[in-house]
């Protein structure tokens, strides 16, 4: 009896050796980043070299590498360079990348409450508006921000990338003028059955065939923010630009749960603040680049239609039906829909002020 109290002492002293020799390396480890780990950042998105992601992408890697003398270093990969949307996400989730932009448009399957960012007219047709809620928004930045988080995903930032403009060869200025056509979406349920209520034929597309995919008449139109359209060519195989004001383009600066939180404190604080920096910049520059855009469009042989208030509100009434739709998803959806209506009506009256 005595031989096997003094071998189960050896075993639990063995134990709690490995286990102080553990928490001893991850202290080691941990200090070793704040004293100067080099650091690699794969920082991936969805659109091409010199778009408003792209852009937003490497001004990161000018700040933070600057920040840290070029300790922290990132690598800016390309939307198709890592495969689809789709993909990027789940090497985001898998930790084969460290850093994303994600679009709601995109992530819906994998978070049904994050296409709720994607329900036409809900945010305001005010720009300052919109920023205000995206940076201030518990809906969005609390109980949406959840919701990546139970899957191993940090949300640090939704944002903005300008309104989206819709795009065929045919005039939509009424609600009639949109059925039968055949409108380009994102490959998610929602956004589908959206289209559906606003009686259009919704056709997924990948956004690298969408110019072919006009141009053959594949599909009659699509919607995207106006500097995607432009650089994308899109307006050399349609006829009509709408600005319709019905919806932004958000999107979503996320890193991958595990990656993060095994960063050293001081590494933490450093990518979040180099992350808030971008983040106020992208505001002006993704105007600018909005700006831009609309004077190269007017270049273009094409007709460019700004729908009235009253064109709008004819819409948007079709479009209500739709927010119970979404709602449907879960409890949860609909209480950040519900939620997100207050801030938007909130801060739309502050700025009135």
């Amino acid at each position: 009896m005595f031989r096997k109290k003094r071998f189960y002492l050896f075993v639990f002293t063995v134990v709690i050796s490995v286990v102080l020799a553990s928490c001893s390396n991850d202290r080691i480890r941990s200090e070793a980043s704040t004293d100067g780990e080099e650091i690699t950042l794969k920082f991936a998105h969805e659109e091409g070299q010199g778009d408003v992601q792209d852009l937003y992408a490497n001004k990161f890697k000018e700040v933070i590498e600057e920040k840290t003398n070029g300790r922290i270093k990132v690598d800016v990969y390309t939307g198709g360079t890592l495969g689809t949307s789709i993909d990027i996400l789940h090497s985001l989730q898998t930790g084969a990348i460290e850093l994303a932009i994600t679009s709601p448009g995109f992530s819906g399957d994998v978070i049904p409450e994050s296409q709720i960012m994607s329900i036409p007219f809900l945010f305001s047709d005010n720009l300052e508006v919109n920023k205000k809620v995206l940076q201030e928004s518990e809906a969005l930045n609390g109980l949406l921000a959840d919701k990546y988080e139970e899957i191993g995903i940090i949300p640090f930032h939704f944002w903005l990338e300008g309104f989206m403009y819709w795009t065929a060869n045919q005039e939509i200025t009424a609600p009639e003028d949109m059925n039968g056509t055949k409108m380009r979406t994102m490959p998610t349920n929602l956004i589908i059955r959206s289209y559906e209520h606003l009686g259009a034929t919704p056709t997924t597309t990948d956004s690298g065939e969408i110019y072919t995919m006009l141009q053959t008449n594949g599909i009659d139109g699509q919607e995207n923010p106006l500097f995607y359209i432009v650089n994308g060519n899109f307006l050399e195989v349609q006829d009509y630009l709408m600005d319709t004001k019905h919806h932004i383009y958000t999107t979503v600066t996320v890193t991958n749960q595990e990656f993060f939180e095994g960063l050293a404190k001081e590494d933490q604080q450093i990518i979040e603040e180099a992350i808030d920096e971008v983040n106020d910049w992208s505001f002006d520059m993704q105007e600018e680049e909005a700006e831009k855009a609309l004077e190269k469009a007017k270049e273009d042989d094409i007709e460019i239609i700004e729908l009235t208030s009253e064109q709008r509100e004819a819409f948007e009434e079709l479009s209500l039906p739709i927010r119970e739709v979404y709602g449907e998803e879960s409890n949860d959806a609909k209480a950040i829909i519900e939620m997100l209506e207050k801030e938007i009506k909130e801060a739309e009256a502050d700025l009135a002020e």
